[in-house]
């Protein structure tokens, strides 16, 4: 059996394996993604994508690809039955991101869904030299003190392989192997009591919604079916429904001939109709207990599974991704310490629990039928979107000064460029943000020549920002300046110009670096 030697083996080419492959690529660390699947994502899943998301792509240099096949967040209307001429706005989506266009560069939401941002992740991972192998399983794994060793196996000629990688990132799904062959448990309410049925079915069904735009859903509820139809590709669509098991219901009973019928129901007339494909789904809400276990990382549901009632899962899982990936970067090259990668867990998991806990709340759930016995959350728990994308503060020792207790999530209420928030977004000039002046490495924010000068000399890069805007949001005096990490998080901040500029950004840096 042959091996490869890799530094990072990604497992699972969804949103979070490819999100992080493409990001370790932009660092120059080359990584092997294996998938199962034969091919990308070709159906509607994960549908609309956060501001955050955005901008993380928008830093790897895909936004003119994305924004050409994104639109805007998709809404959801409903109808008594698809050639029903009455309809109204079952969930106001643009109403949930309201408010948040002046936080990003980017729009606040847009419908990207992820048979269309596959596609792009993995062309830009492959363009930037790292290899992606669809119809590949793990057949198993170990590791030691020095790196990890696994075999994967060629679904479609059954030979396996044995790869030698540094590190192990497993993207493997909710019912992650990885995670399970690790021992790690998980936390939260776990299978919500909603079971859902996919339907992929052809049929001349879309001269009934041609004019909605692109990504916009319709229910029909009626007395016969209750279901979401969704466009996937030309006359290629699919339906939504729930069955019951307390009633005697299955996912089984769904036979082509019962889909035909219940499509008939739901469209509101005959028609020639082709089933494609029956898949049954059901949602969970599930945190695992470690997001690292020595050489190994989960990202993505493997770390954090949620129903996707506030749009929280691919864009948590990209957000992850992105975490890990500069800390893996730079720890394969030499600059920081093994320690830095235990900052992922302590960053990521309070994040991606409060994510999960969160989107057990929306108005998708108003919607679902599922009765008492549904998930809640009190209503004085819910935050606010801006809480949940972007208003979380990081405590780790990959933050000079952070403040708040480990595994717990702080939030704040604007962002100011506190230690540990995200970087403020203001225009510095004509389509150009704060956030476009960060590159792959730290970046130093500053009004003060002085600190510049320093910055130079202890190859950080820095950019002068200055302006009543940039004052105002950050409360920054010119002589002041906020260190910014390669993912656009604020790993130090400083109000004056020492004695000493130089050794002070050095010590910020070895600090958040662990070395």
């Amino acid at each position: 059996m042959t091996t490869t030697r890799v530094p990072v083996l990604i497992v699972g080419a969804g949103a979070g394996g490819l999100a992080t492959s493409a990001l370790l690529a932009k660092h120059g660390v080359h990584s092997l993604l294996i998938e199962k699947r034969r091919e990308v994502f070709i159906y509607p899943k994960a549908r609309n994508l956060s501001f955050r998301s955005l901008e993380i792509l928008r830093g790897l240099g895909l936004s003119d690809e994305v924004h050409a096949v994104a639109d805007h967040v998709s809404e959801m209307k409903v109808r008594p039955a698809l050639n029903s001429a009455e309809e109204k706005l079952a969930i106001d989506i643009n109403a949930i991101f309201a408010g948040l266009d002046a936080l990003s560069p980017e729009p606040a939401a847009q419908y990207c869904p992820q048979s269309r941002l596959e596609p792009i992740l993995l062309a830009e991972t492959r363009r930037r030299g790292s290899e992606v192998r669809y119809g590949t399983e793990l057949s198993s794994f170990e590791q030691d003190d020095a790196g990890v060793t696994a075999v994967v196996r060629d679904r479609d000629t059954g030979e396996s392989e044995t790869i030698r990688a540094d590190y192990l990132v497993g993207a493997d799904g909710v019912h992650s192997p990885i995670r399970n062959w690790l021992g790690v448990k998980t936390s939260g309410y776990g299978a919500l009591p909603i079971y859902v049925v996919f339907i992929y079915f052809r049929a001349p069904w879309t001269k009934f919604v041609s004019h909605l735009a692109d990504g916009d859903a319709v229910q029909v509820k009626n007395a016969d079916v209750d279901g979401i139809f969704l466009l996937v590709d030309g006359e290629l669509g699919m339906f939504i429904t729930m069955y019951f098991p307390g009633k005697g219901e299955s996912a089984d009973q769904f036979t082509p001939q019962r889909c035909r019928e219940l499509l008939t129901d739901a469209i509101g007339e005959k028609m020639k109709i082709d089933i494609i494909e029956v898949a049954a789904w059901q949602p969970y809400e599930q945190v695992a207990d470690q997001f690292q276990c020595g050489r190994v990382f989960l990202v993505g549901d493997s770390a954090h599974t949620m129903p996707p009632f506030k749009a929280g899962g691919a864009n948590t899982a990209i957000q992850s991704a992105h975490n890990l990936a500069w800390k893996l970067a730079a720890v394969l090259g030499g600059t920081a310490g093994p320690a830095l990668l235990e900052t992922y867990h302590a960053e990521r998991h309070p994040v991606g629990r409060f994510a999960a806990r969160q989107s057990l709340t929306g108005p998708t759930l108003a919607v679902l039928p599922m009765g008492d016995d549904g998930p809640q959350l009190p209503a004085d728990e819910e935050c606010s979107m801006f809480e949940l994308l972007i208003g979380y503060r990081y405590h780790s020792a990959a933050v000079v000064n952070g403040p708040g207790e480990p595994d717990a999530v702080q939030l704040v209420s604007e962002l100011r460029a506190q230690p540990g928030t995200r970087v403020p977004h203001v225009w510095v000039r004509d389509g150009v943000s704060t956030l476009d002046l960060l590159g792959p490495g730290f970046t130093l924010l500053t009004g003060d020549e002085r600190w510049c000068a320093a910055a130079a000399s202890a190859s950080v890069a820095a950019h002068r920002v200055e302006g009543d805007e940039w004052a105002a949001v950050t409360g920054l005096a010119p002589e002041g300046a906020i260190l910014v990490r390669p993912d656009d998080f604020v790993g130090w901040r400083v109000e004056a110009v020492p004695a000493d500029p130089e050794v002070q950004l050095r010590r910020a840096v070895t600090t958040i670096l662990g070395r």
